[in-house]
Parts: C-alpha cells; sequence; structure tokens
C-alpha cells in the first residue's frame, strides 16, 4: 500500500503542476468546477436559462446550454451578460498560493460535489461500454490516469484539491452538494446567484429550476454531443453497487487517501 501511496502522490503531484489551464484563463464572472457525474449539464441549464430570462436572451437551444455557459474555448458574444464557464479541470499548485492571490486576480469558484459512489456508478453506466470490464474492475480504477476517463483515483484529486482551496479561500469558493441542490434547487440556484451578483431575477431561477427537469432536457439533446445524455440504465439502489469487498475498498481507499470529504461518509 505505501507503493500505492507514493504513486499516487507523484501522479497528483505531475498533474497539480503542469495543467496551466486555471492559470491562465482568469477573466471571468465566475468559473463553475464540477465533478464528473455530478450533475454538470443540469446546473448549467437551470443557471443559463435563468440568465437568458434575465439578460433577453434565447433559452439554451440544447441540454448543455454551451452558447451561455461553455468552457474555456466556446465562443461567447453577449456584451452585459454575466460571463460564466465550466470545466472539470483541477488546480495548479499556485491557485491555492495566497502570495500568488495578491498578485493575480482568480474568478470566484462555484465547486459541485458529488458523493463519490454515485459519481463512479453513473461514470460506469455511461462509459461501460468503452471500459470493457465489470464495476470491481473498474472500482480500482488506474492511479496513472490512462485507463478511465474519470475514476476513483480522479475523484480523490479532485476532492483533495479543490476542498484545499475551498478551505484556504471560503470567501473566494462556495462548494454546493448535488445532493444538496436535489432537495433544494431554487435555493443552491440563489446562493449562486448571490455569490457571483449575477443579478438573476427570482422569476427566472423559477423558470430555471421549471425548464430544467429530466424530461424537459432530454427533449435538447444535441444531436452532435449525444454523449451529454443522462444514460443511468441501471435503477438498482446504490448500496446495491458494491459488492462487500467493493465497499470495503471504497472505505480503506478513502480513509487513506482522501483529505476533504464534503461530509459525505465513506466509512458506512
Amino acid at each position: 500500500m505505501n507503493g500505492l501511496k507514493l504513486r499516487f502522490l507523484y501522479h497528483c503531484l505531475r498533474r497539480d503542476v503542469s495543467n496551466f489551464s486555471l492559470l491562465k484563463h482568469r477573466d471571468y464572472t465566475g468559473f463553475l468546477i464540477t465533478m464528473h457525474q455530478s450533475g454538470t449539464h443540469w446546473l448549467k441549464h437551470m443557471l443559463a436559462t435563468a440568465i437568458a430570462r434575465t439578460y433577453n436572451l434565447s433559452p439554451p437551444r440544447y441540454s448543455s446550454a454551451n452558447e451561455i455557459i461553455g468552457g474555456i474555448r466556446d465562443p461567447f458574444d453577449h456584451p452585459g451578460v454575466p460571463h460564466v464557464v465550466c470545466t472539470h479541470s483541477i488546480p495548479h499548485l499556485l491557485v491555492g498560493v495566497p502570495a500568488v492571490r495578491r498578485w493575480i486576480r482568480f474568478p470566484r469558484y462555484v465547486v459541485l460535489v458529488r458523493d463519490i459512489r454515485a459519481t463512479l456508478v453513473a461514470n460506469y453506466e455511461k462509459w461501460k461500454a468503452r471500459y470493457d470490464c465489470g464495476f470491481s474492475e473498474f472500482l480500482r480504477g488506474d492511479v496513472s490516469g490512462l485507463r478511465f476517463n474519470s475514476d476513483i483515483w480522479w475523484c480523490l484529486r479532485f476532492c483533495n484539491a479543490w476542498g484545499a482551496i475551498a478551505a484556504r479561500f471560503p470567501d473566494e469558493t462556495l462548494v454546493m452538494k448535488y445532493e444538496d441542490l436535489r432537495r433544494n434547487a431554487l435555493g443552491g440556484l440563489g446562493q449562486i446567484n448571490a455569490f457571483w451578483a449575477l443579478g438573476l431575477t427570482r422569476d427566472s431561477l423559477i423558470e430555471g429550476v421549471a425548464e430544467s427537469t429530466k424530461e424537459k432536457m432530454a427533449r435538447k439533446r444535441d444531436p452532435v454531443a449525444s454523449d451529454l445524455a443522462v444514460v443511468r440504465e441501471d435503477a438498482r439502489d446504490l448500496s446495491e453497487w458494491f459488492a462487500p469487498q467493493d465497499a470495503a475498498f471504497v472505505h480503506e481507499t478513502c480513509g487513506r487517501f482522501l483529505t476533504h470529504r464534503f461530509g459525505y461518509d465513506y466509512d458506512a
């Protein structure tokens, strides 16, 4: 296990000093940072719909809503409209250095997290044909990050890195839990609206929630980016995915490597 820990720490360090994206791209109203399979497109669509109503834009054409809240490379031609972008990126180490922030302005970050076990199940369901392996094998992941587009090791890196940022800069970082957003979407949007000072009206927030149901978003799937579709085909309860040895693996791995849990209980 010590060898595995060294491999994990080396991989984290190698990736964390080579990803300059968040250092280069900073001139935004807000940056939405999300875990894989954490409700990214749902939250984006709700916010984009609310922005469109408030600022008299056409509503999102597709469920991805990239024309209003896209990535750093997506065009944005809406003068006077808040410019919010979205990424799954894990920050460079310098993003968390207070001295750097005294000299460089960074946007405020909203970080969307979810129970790691749920993101892994959803990711496996989405990509299992490409992964071509059973769930238990996928669950063990690949520390090098080469085999899967996201696995438990990526989730650990994400939570540890953004948890450290949130702890160090609580006034510039808002952590939003997917489960809380599901329970109170309107309240969550209100928090984000206030945090980024988007100026969205309450009616626009209500419309954002109402227009972003799973059924309505399914009718707006991008025919080019079909992989954005929600593909959770297996309706089993989350607990039924994890055999005793798999649950033990999650418990042990999170116990050894996860430093920021965001309130999730991985011992259960």
